[in-house]
């Protein structure tokens, strides 16, 4: 084509998009000007960075998630699609990462244990989508999205085998809990100030939901501290310490309280004892500040926030819900507990007398013999409808078919686990720790149901597996394999001339 007429098309074209772009930002209208802006991002990224361009998409997501959570995951670019951030970019990641497996002529399923777990427990939702769709309505693809969000960790797991486009969602992680520290302490001291000041479209970008809040902090505390012994050792160690100090500061801490003392004692069993002593130092530390503080301002600690602490911690081994709490911050701790014990059986009985093979499916109410068994029926405010654990909406949803699958996953997600913390590579046993954070608080919460914590769940479970596994020829060619590899000095958590078991 001659270059003037080239030139004169492309002018013309501009020249149109710009004026569809300029009616529809008069209209209220974003959506076709963040395609272009993204499309633009695209090109400069694939120019500028070393990393696969589509890995940006990623790394904003998971930075939306990790900080913005309950508000970011209620953004619509568009008006009219009700298309939300997770979903939006996997329209980008799914097709883009099959396009680059054509071309390389490779796959994104790698073969070991946990891929095939995880495309299994998919099969199993899938297949069964099509009969809910028609049986529940639209409703379905809202529950089947606890299945269709691990396709993050085939997305995550080939960037894990491009190094550049690892080190990006590595940094990401990093920033993302870096930044939630400021973003926390901003709502405790003025809780409406971001979401009145920081809006897109009337929604609030940043909105915390407390107990997601303090899963993240439990598995920033772990991926910070992977970084203590590197340079800026001071650093590092006081974003940790104020990543732990603030799950307390959460209206519904246990989780990732629970969390914490779980995957510490992984730490300790592969010999890494300074996490252990770092942790009992920092609560002790605060705990006598906050004791001395109290008394100073002549309080009854009983009614104070360090006594409202410990009482989470003890309501966490009284499942049944009988112990009695006293301090007005802790909420009703033994009803809370109660609560989810009452919501379990009465899922765990209806899908055994209806369908306990397959579940009573994607659409099905798993809340309304509950809500009738704890007096509920006449509160319009309740609308939950995953019945606080991942086991049992699992269980609820696809029966023992769905519930031997998703075992198989985590059987398989605890090997690769344990095979990170056995190597000690820093940050291998700091994404093995998001993983086991996540999981652990999605035994007990709305975390894998959601976007907030499943996008993030499933992409750092694809990039830990594709560090137990070592590079590939998935996106970057050839490289050495774990057993090729250099090994990784564990002095990172242990003193000089230690080593782990």
């Amino acid at each position: 084509m001659n270059p003037r007429l080239r030139l004169i098309l492309f002018a013309a074209l501009g020249a149109l998009l710009g004026l569809m772009i300029g009616f529809d930002l008069a209209d209220e209208s974003y959506g076709l000007a963040i395609m272009v802006a993204l499309f633009c991002v695209w090109l400069v990224a694939r120019r500028m960075s070393d990393a696969l361009p589509d890995t940006w998409v990623l790394a904003a997501v998971v930075m939306g998630y990790v900080i913005g959570n309950r508000g970011f995951a209620q953004l619509q670019p568009f008006k009219l699609i009700p298309l939300l951030p997770a979903e939006a970019a996997l329209l980008v990641l799914v097709p883009t990462l099959i396009v680059r497996m054509a071309l390389k002529r490779v796959t994104a399923i790698r073969r070991d244990a946990l891929n095939y777990a995880i495309l299994v427990w998919m099969l199993v939702g899938t297949i069964r989508i099509p009969l809910d769709l028609n049986r529940y309505g639209v409703i379905a693809l809202r529950d089947y999205a606890t299945i269709y969000y691990a396709a993050f960790f085939y997305v995550a797991q080939a960037f894990g085998s491009h190094e550049k486009s690892k080190a990006v969602l590595n940094r990401t992680l990093t920033i993302s809990f870096l930044c939630l520290l400021p973003v926390v302490v901003s709502i405790q001291i003025s809780p409406d100030f971001l979401i009145d000041h920081l809006t897109w479209q009337g929604i609030p970008i940043i909105l915390h939901k407390s107990d997601l809040i303090a899963t993240s902090l439990a598995a920033g505390f772990f991926w910070l501290w992977t970084k203590v012994s590197g340079r800026n050792r001071y650093f590092w160690f006081i974003s940790a310490a104020a990543s732990l100090l603030l799950i307390a500061l959460m209206a519904s801490p246990r989780a990732g309280m629970f969390a914490v003392f779980v995957v510490t004692v992984l730490w300790l069993a592969t010999g890494q004892w300074r996490i252990a002593a770092a942790e009992l130092g920092v609560v002790a530390a605060a705990s006598v500040v906050s004791v001395a503080a109290v008394s100073f301002l002549g309080k009854d600690l009983k009614t104070s926030a360090p006594y409202s602490m410990y009482e989470h911690a003890v309501s966490i081994f009284d499942p049944a819900g009988t112990g009695t709490y006293i301090n007005s911050e802790s909420g009703d701790l033994g009803g809370n507990n109660r609560f989810r014990l009452i919501w379990w059986r009465d899922v765990i009985d209806e899908t055994l007398t209806t369908s306990p093979v397959f579940g009573t499916g994607f659409g099905s109410d798993l809340s309304a013999r509950f809500l009738a068994d704890y007096d509920l029926l006449t509160d319009e405010t309740f609308a939950a409808r995953s019945p606080h654990s991942m086991i049992i909406t699992i269980f609820g949803r696809l029966g023992f078919v769905g519930l031997l699958a998703w075992i198989a996953v985590s059987a398989a997600m605890a090997r690769m686990v344990w095979r990170l913390f056995r190597r000690g590579d820093p940050d291998g046993m700091g994404l093995a720790s998001i993983v086991c954070v996540i999981w652990i608080s999605a035994c007990v919460g709305v975390v894998l149901e959601s976007p907030m914590g499943a996008v993030v769940f499933w992409t750092v479970a694809g990039l830990a597996n594709s560090r137990a596994l070592g590079a590939s020829a998935t996106l970057s060619g050839p490289e050495p394999t774990v057993a090729d590899e250099t090994p990784v000095a564990k002095s990172v958590l242990l003193p000089p001339h230690s080593s782990s078991r």
